[in-house]
């Protein structure tokens, strides 16, 4: 294990344990209670590694999940003011797992109690802070590469917004680092819709998925601006995703204005379609879209010549009755 990395790097052999442990200071004048977990490594919406897997389901490619082989004895300790504690941790390395890694994150942080909230025209704010410190297992250095696929595309929302979401996912047991991904997203049904985004600044973890975004409306402060409603039909997805930065790699591209080098890259193409109440609902709930039903015309013109057959007949046996009631 590498002291200067900043995280714990382990090579383990199978079935074996290591015990790590923690000093945790209270610099403070009063006495805290600190709380430990431990979270395996997901990528969230943004395409960033994260140490959350709380609200992240398992990935159908993560054959171990790294959660199962770290216990932790004691989660929460009292910490005198001005002292210091230690908190320990045992890891294990699973059978079987001959290549990649596995790769989690612990974190501390104060207990709930012991944090101060502040609160403003009747908003309140929790103050929370953690601190993490990543953990990677492996039982060798044998480099895997990454594997990249692309799952479903549909029509969803991000804050409130209206956006396409291409779910990506790393199928290996190892980061995507630097990942690169430009999208664009054409109207079949539509020929004039045209929506594109890109993102050069990703790391995806360890078999991990994550929804990669295509903004439809407006982000952010937006003013007195307003967004187009999404449309129903038919939709084709174009994307490139480059990974691994590396001046001897094979694929190049444009980030910034400057020249960068990948080892690695991936193309996809995917027709999908948006259904008309799903376009609806997601109108209606996104604020920056002014959505208004549209005019069906047909019925409208329908109703029309319905309205003049009856005033025609109406008037048909209006003046038959006249004639029958003055008889010449």
């Amino acid at each position: 294990m590498d002291k200067n990395l900043g995280y714990f790097n382990l090579v383990m052999s199978p079935e074996s344990q290591q015990d790590l442990s923690f000093k945790v200071n209270n610099s403070t004048s009063k006495s805290i209670t600190i709380e430990m977990a431990f979270a395996r490594s997901t990528t969230n919406g943004n395409g960033l590694a994260i140490y959350d897997s709380s609200k992240a389901a398992k990935d159908s490619s993560l054959k171990y999940n790294i959660e199962d082989f770290v216990n932790i004895p004691k989660k929460e300790i009292t910490i005198a003011a001005h002292a210091q504690a230690t908190l320990t941790a045992k890891v294990s390395m699973p059978k079987g797992m001959d290549t990649g890694i596995l790769a989690g994150g612990f974190s501390f942080k104060e207990k709930e109690e012991n944090q101060e909230s502040s609160s403003s025209k009747g908003v309140s704010i929790k103050n929370e802070y953690r601190y993490v410190i990543a953990l990677v297992t492996q039982q060798n250095t044998q480099k895997v590469s990454p594997q990249l696929k692309l799952n479903e595309v549909k029509a969803t929302q991000v804050n409130s917004r209206n956006v396409f979401a291409a779910n990506l996912q790393n199928i290996s047991p190892t980061y995507l680092q630097d990942m690169n991904a430009t999208a664009t997203v054409k109207g079949v049904t539509n020929s004039e819709l045209k929506y594109s985004f890109e993102n050069s600044d990703m790391k995806m973890a360890p078999n991990s998925n994550f929804g990669f975004a295509i903004p439809v409306s407006i982000k952010g402060n937006i003013g007195d601006q307003t967004s187009k409603a999404l449309e129903a039909g038919k939709y084709h997805l174009s994307m490139t995703v480059y990974g691994v930065k590396s001046a001897t790699g094979a694929y190049e591209t444009t980030v910034n204005g400057k020249t960068v080098n990948y080892e690695y890259k991936w193309t996809f193409e995917k027709d999908f379609e948006i259904a008309g109440e799903k376009a609806k609902k997601l109108n209606n709930s996104d604020p920056t879209v002014h959505y208004k039903e549209p005019i069906n015309w047909l019925m409208i013109i329908g109703i029309a010549l319905i309205l003049i057959i009856l005033l025609l007949i109406f008037l048909i046996f209006s003046s038959r009755r006249k004639k029958e009631n003055h008889p010449k």
